[in-house]
């Protein structure tokens, strides 16, 4: 559409000076002229008319998302601005194709091997999801310089980022924290665990009174070795011993990932998870937890729109609280699991990748996404939103914006997505299996050992 706008608009200011040239070897030129150039100007007048007044070309655009909840949360931000981009471009069409976190992203790789990849794709700036795509030249390159004015966070671009060329940008700076019910606390005279033996603690509590202690989405897999950075991280103080492991520089028989690793499974021995979380997806164990039916829900920062979800009832939207992972002698609270992660990438085979890249501009406008997010209450963007404050944040906001501005280190790329796909499913595979008891500690360790030899090519 832009190289025809701008062809037509050469062709008016040409036409003028085509048409006066046609006259050039006229003796009589000053007697003849005039007539030819009004004729001219009105020619070129009603050209420019008609390319401004021509409808513009109909374009669709596929975008495929992993917020699956178009009406709540993110996933309503991001539809709205969807919304509100279709109606200020009305030759645009924007077709929403959304499914949750692992069932997404089985779908891309369908779209990545039949070449049918959609013109705007959710993406995670880790290898584990970019590589593949990236190794297969499947993602347009950015400007950069298209997004400057953004205010992206510092940082935030590395991971989709490529020998100095960018493939994506990011949605959200992204962090765990443990949501709570107060109300559930209060009610069996628990306090916010400061230590992880706090937070065992609770568990058995929670036990002895019949409740849930965990909302965990087990089958999905991908929070357990997350958790397991976490525990480790208590165990000695450094979230670097992990990157260590897996670059084969320590084995993961290292005395402190075995401590974690069984200190996982006792706390799952301990039922500190809750009852068939082993078969729960991300939906089912947040609806567990938003119902009331579980005290705990181990998840990232993004889900603040627990606060404001009309799905769950008024009393469970006032008492939805957050707090930091606990902490031990070696870790403290404020080392937090964090990373940039979620974000856009354009599809190189897209048709209309002008389109692609113009929307995601709108998108990235900071008084769009960075601060429809916010004052939704519904995340953390990856772009500076302190000018969005408005003194009438959530709670949950509040207790969020706590933990993040509080953290002193950060793990960085959960260690699942630190490789391909292969490492990441033997990675997520071995959890599984070490806390459902299917593998002791001393076969955790083995099979993430190989994994890693494995993707160092040994």
């Amino acid at each position: 559409m832009r190289n025809k706008g701008i062809k037509l608009m050469l062709m008016s200011l040409m036409l003028p000076a085509l048409l006066a040239g046609c006259g050039g070897g006229n003796n009589n030129a000053k007697a003849t002229n005039a007539p030819a150039n009004d004729k001219a100007e009105a020619t070129a007048e009603a050209t420019a008319n008609v390319a401004e007044n021509a409808p513009a070309e109909k374009i669709t655009l596929k975008f495929f998302t992993a917020l699956a909840d178009r009406a709540n949360g993110s996933g309503k931000v991001e539809q709205d601005i969807i919304d509100a981009y279709m109606k200020e471009h009305p030759n645009v069409k924007i077709e929403v194709e959304a499914l949750q976190d692992e069932p997404y992203k089985s779908k891309i790789k369908v779209y990545a091997s039949s070449n049918q990849m959609p013109d705007i794709i959710q993406a995670w700036g880790q290898p584990s999801f970019l590589s593949p795509l990236l190794d297969n030249d499947l993602l347009l390159e950015l400007n950069s310089a298209d997004f400057e004015g953004d205010q992206f966070v510092s940082g935030s671009m590395d991971g989709f980022s490529k020998d100095g060329k960018l493939y994506g940008l990011p949605r959200s700076a992204d962090y765990m924290v443990m949501f709570y019910n107060k109300k559930i606390f209060a009610d069996n005279g628990i306090e916010v665990p400061k230590t992880t033996a706090d937070l065992l603690a609770a568990v058995k509590t929670l036990r002895a009174n019949k409740i849930n202690p965990i909302a965990m989405n087990g089958m999905d897999a991908w929070t357990l070795p997350i958790w397991y950075e976490f525990v480790a991280q208590r165990q000695n103080g450094d979230f670097n011993k992990m990157d260590e492991a897996v670059a084969r520089k320590i084995s993961f028989n290292d005395p402190s990932l075995v401590a974690a690793a069984t200190e996982m499974q006792d706390f799952a021995n301990a039922k500190g998870f809750a009852d068939g979380w082993l078969t729960a997806d991300y939906g089912a164990a947040r609806n567990l937890f938003g119902q009331g039916q579980a005290a705990m829900f181990f998840m990232g920062a993004w889900d603040s729109g627990l606060a404001t979800d009309m799905n769950f009832s008024e009393e469970f939207r006032n008492n939805v609280g957050a707090f930091a992972f606990p902490g031990s002698d070696k870790g403290k609270s404020t080392d937090d699991a964090a990373w940039y992660g979620g974000g856009y990438a354009v599809s190189k085979n897209s048709k209309h990748p002008d389109a692609a890249v113009d929307f995601l501009k709108y998108f990235f406008a900071p008084e769009n996404w960075s601060k429809m997010l916010w004052q939704a209450g519904a995340g953390t963007p990856a772009q500076k939103f302190d000018e969005f404050l408005t003194g009438n944040e959530t709670q949950l906001q509040k207790e969020l914006v706590d933990v993040f501005s509080s953290m002193t280190s950060s793990s960085g790329t959960p260690l699942q997505d630190i490789g391909n796909d292969e490492f990441k499913q033997k990675v997520m595979e071995a959890h599984q299996s070490l806390l459902s008891g299917a593998m002791n500690t001393a076969e955790f360790a083995k099979a993430l050992d190989a994994a890693s030899d494995k993707l160092a090519g040994k």
